[in-house]
């Protein structure tokens, strides 16, 4: 059973996308005394009297956000024994990983949209900043929450970083997950550069296929508790991912932010930037 979370942290900026992060937060299973932190970014270099006024009214909102979450954990039966919220001003990113670190995060969860803070945080290269240069997975939420994830699917590859990142991705499921889907594209290294027949390249892109599979269900077996359906296929992963994910009506996709191999080739770069353009259900970025 994976260990239950004990420290989220929430960045809001107030909009709606922010609110959803918030729900999905205490929608994620939480130890009995876990804290929700919700931290709001003001821009620096505000003047005067308006900069008085903006942290008041950030503070208004953050005051009003801490007891609409508190309500809604009463009445989704969640019951963290601390909700704490604060208004800082700076740079967006630079403070969401400097409060991470602080109340040691097991994840920052943050809305996809919002006015500024949130948008700011998740286009261009602020984006890369978080994801690439935190220590903590990044929880991306977009869907209204309903419940817990029960549809999740885990980029995964046949190195010993896979089970970090699938560790991880456990975390946030519901406790009695016992059965996880996961995609892996595996590359053939030689295969634009060796001239073979067609049905060469098919057998090749089966044996790779096989090898693949069998690394893959053998490193998984490592987690256990969990069944893992291991889905792995030649080609682009971005491809794979797209396909499965609506097959299985995926809510949650789960990667890994670094690695080496296929795994770097795959999330690092605009690749990485197309998952997290495009999806659309959750997303689950992790550091191994």
């Amino acid at each position: 059973m994976a260990k239950l979370l004990s420290s989220v942290l929430v960045p809001t900026d107030f909009s709606p996308g922010a609110q959803v992060a918030l729900e999905r937060a205490l929608h994620l299973p939480l130890a009995p005394r876990a804290k929700v932190t919700l931290l709001h970014v003001l821009p620096a270099g505000i003047p005067g009297r308006l900069r008085a006024d903006a942290i008041a009214d950030a503070e208004r909102s953050l005051e009003k956000h801490l007891a609409q979450v508190r309500a809604l954990a009463v009445e989704r039966g969640v019951a963290p024994a601390q909700f704490v919220g604060d208004v800082v001003e700076g740079a967006a990113a630079h403070h969401v990983m400097k409060r991470a670190n602080a109340v040691e995060a097991d994840v920052i969860c943050i809305g996809r949209h919002g006015r500024r803070g949130v948008v700011d945080l998740f286009l261009g290269s602020t984006v890369t900043k978080v994801v690439r240069q935190t220590e903590h997975p990044v929880l991306l939420a977009q869907r209204k929450p309903t419940g817990p994830y029960v549809r999740p699917l885990f980029a995964l590859d046949p190195t010993h970083a896979a089970l970090t990142v699938a560790r991880q991705g456990l975390r946030v499921l519901a406790p009695a997950t016992k059965r996880v889907t996961v995609a892996h594209a595996t590359p053939i290294p030689y295969e634009d550069f060796v001239s073979v027949s067609a049905d060469q390249r098919i057998a090749l892109r089966k044996q790779f296929e096989k090898d693949g599979e069998r690394a893959l269900t053998a490193l998984l077996k490592r987690l256990p508790g969990v069944h893992f359906d291991a889905v792995v296929k030649s080609g682009d992963a971005r491809t794979l991912l797209v396909e499965q994910a609506q097959a299985l009506d995926a809510d949650l996709l789960v990667l890994g932010s670094h690695g080496r191999g296929s795994v770097a080739r795959f999330l690092v770069g605009s690749v990485a930037e197309w998952v997290l353009a495009n999806a659309t259900s959750d997303v689950l970025v992790v550091r191994p």
